[in-house]
């Protein structure tokens, strides 16, 4: 929280609230990839026993080496992924929305409290199992910044539903 603590606040700002990333966020490529290595086992689980893809698609000679390629890729992913939960800031201070990602190349979004129309919150099944979901924020004009896979989502809403009723008076 280095860079919305110090870096980008306005001296007449105060910072009110910090959204916090769920734990999910890191595990959710990980999650489709036992899927993925499930599907892997019942492949050839399946053609151990009757025999059918033998010769179409080769599965026993190139199981290993599929096995081992998924396992790396998934790796990567999963790296990827830990840097991006390590690198993303939210923030909400009494006048603006803030998001920060990453460290080498930063991408920053920020929207004022006053320009904000409707916030949008979503929450699949496992969001409301883990509590995690997302909120998009529709205002005026263009692009408009995504709070991604955010613990607690509805605590959030209301913080963000404050700064612009506080605003409005």
């Amino acid at each position: 929280m280095k860079f919305i603590r110090k870096k980008n606040l306005l001296d007449t700002e105060d910072l009110l609230f910090i959204p916090s990333l769920h734990w999910m966020y890191t595990l959710r490529h990980t999650v489709r990839f036992m899927f993925f290595i499930l599907g892997l086992l019942v492949l050839a689980a399946v053609d151990s026993y009757f025999h059918v893809w033998n010769v179409i698609f080769l599965v026993n000679d190139y199981f290993d080496s599929m096995i081992l390629a998924a396992i790396l890729v998934e790796l990567f992913i999963l790296a990827w992924d830990i840097f991006s939960f390590i690198t993303t800031e939210y923030g909400i201070t009494s006048r603006r929305l803030l998001i920060k990602k990453g460290i080498i190349r930063v991408w920053t979004a920020e929207i004022s409290a006053d320009r904000i129309e409707s916030i949008y919150c979503y929450q699949g099944i496992l969001g409301r199992i883990f509590r995690f979901g997302t909120i998009s924020i529709s205002g005026v004009g263009g692009k408009m910044p995504v709070f991604f896979m955010v613990s607690r989502p509805f605590l959030v809403r209301n913080k963000i539903v404050q700064v612009i009723e506080k605003n409005k008076t």
